[in-house]
């Protein structure tokens, strides 16, 4: 039986996402289910093991996880190499998740390689006693089926949640990366980053490379007592490789080389430091040598759709997935340096939605510090996921900001139609809180149709 007919790209699409979607069950998330890597182990070998037939890099932490990622495979892309790069959550399609060379695989491709593993998924699910494999489980595989069909001489797989029992945790990397430790997903990895990094470092074993761009002392501690426990070489930032900031980009220092001059496309000044984790990464592959132009073009040219991604001018717009109270600092500081090069009395009118399970209290007051009016929203449901009721959000800041004009308009596009009306050509138009919120609105710019038919060519 073919699951996806011969039809219009969109429609195969949404047949596609319908049989991914259908993986979910009534229990959405469930620690002792979805954190397992059995079910993901016995679909795989039923796969024949597609995760093993490629090099590979495992990038985990808490924030600037996909960052760090697209920066490693853009450098091993510019050195010549063929590279295939995972990172979720997606933006606006699933495709995201399976990217070929900077570009999303094509619909098709993807629906047909599913077909080729619907009765590894079908045969989980009768034999498992924890049922069938997670719709992140049936992600992942694909991603794996993908790359080793494809034959990519380097995959770049971004940890999901977590690490020890994340379904990519079956991945033979040769290096693993730990960016940076902060507070996510407290309800399920625990209330302190301490707490956190026992479960991330996780994906740290034998004999391997470690790269790590974490800072705070203990944390360097628990993941040192990790590579003493599995014999890997460990590189630490401050330590085995350095970032300095010049007056021409920054300077990058590591055991053998030093790379002068860089620039770097992604916003902010913390991304200089993943571009530090991403150029040790790169630099430990055994019998890799890398061109210093690979290194410079690499950061010159990686970047990332919905992060500080500007779409729009007078009024200027910008898309920022920042979720948790780490991203978001960040992004009111790329965003006040931005309004430092702006005309006198411009404001920021903020349109801002949550995923359920956020910081709320830590996210909102920042923000709001930043924003001249608030636009309270939330997003579709995406599978696993849903939003804040935009009336809570609303709620919470007239405690936080009594003062400040605030709208609580549940439609996110609605909410986008009213800010923009509202907005001069010289004001900012932040939109934030969400990956999942930013990826509903970027489709004001960018339709799903036409990115899905370019995907094809």
């Amino acid at each position: 039986m073919n699951d996806f007919p011969e039809t219009t790209v969109l429609q195969q699409y949404r047949a596609l996402e319908k049989e991914l979607y259908s993986l979910i069950g009534p229990v959405k998330f469930s620690s002792e289910i979805n954190l397992r890597l059995e079910r993901m182990s016995q679909l795989l070998g039923l796969l024949d093991n597609p995760h093993y037939k490629f090099r590979s890099i495992h990038v985990g932490g808490t924030s600037g996880k996909g960052s760090t990622s697209t920066m490693i495979a853009t450098i091993l892309q510019e050195a010549g190499f063929y590279v295939g790069l995972h990172t979720s959550p997606n933006l606006q399609v699933l495709n995201e998740r399976h990217m070929l060379n900077g570009r999303p695989a094509a619909t098709s491709r993807l629906a047909k390689l599913y077909a080729e593993m619907k009765p590894a998924i079908e045969e989980v699910g009768r034999t498992s006693p924890f049922g069938k494999p997670s719709y992140f489980e049936a992600q992942i595989a694909l991603t794996f089926m993908l790359f080793a069909a494809e034959k990519v001489d380097f995959a770049v797989i971004e940890v999901g949640l977590g690490g020890a029992r994340d379904a990519t945790n079956v991945l033979p990397a040769e290096v693993a990366v730990l960016n940076n430790v902060g507070l996510d997903h407290v309800e399920i990895l625990g209330d302190t980053v301490e707490k956190i990094v026992l479960d991330k470092r996780g994906i740290i074993k034998h004999r391997q490379q470690v790269v790590s761009g974490v800072t705070q002392p203990t944390v360097i501690e628990l993941v040192e007592e990790k590579c003493d426990e599995k014999q890997a070489r460990l590189w630490l930032l401050g330590r085995d490789f350095n970032l300095t900031a010049e007056s021409d980009g920054y300077s990058i220092a590591l055991p053998d080389v030093t790379y002068d001059g860089i620039k770097i496309k992604m916003e902010g000044a913390f991304q200089a430091t993943n571009a530090a984790v991403a150029v040790a990464a790169v630099s430990s592959l055994h019998e890799v040598t890398l061109p210093y132009s690979a290194i410079l073009n690499g950061l010159a040219k990686a970047s990332i759709p919905g992060r500080v991604e500007q779409v729009q001018t007078e009024p200027l717009v910008l898309l920022d997935g920042a979720h948790n109270p780490d991203k978001i600092q960040a992004a009111v500081g790329i965003i006040e340096k931005k309004l430092a090069d702006q005309q006198p009395g411009q404001k920021v009118y903020t349109i801002l939605g949550l995923k359920a399970g956020k910081a709320a209290t830590d996210i909102l007051p920042p923000v709001m510090a930043l924003s001249d009016e608030m636009f309270f929203t939330q997003f579709e449901p995406k599978g696993l996921w849903n939003g804040v009721p935009a009336e809570e959000l609303g709620q919470l800041a007239a405690v936080i900001a009594p003062d400040m004009p605030v709208h609580v308009v549940p439609n996110a596009l609605d909410a986008l139609q009213l800010a923009l009306g509202k907005a001069s050509k010289d004001d900012v138009v932040w939109i934030t809180g969400s990956l999942y919120l930013v990826g509903d609105l970027r489709e004001h710019w960018f339709s799903t149709v036409e990115l899905l038919e370019s995907y094809e060519e």
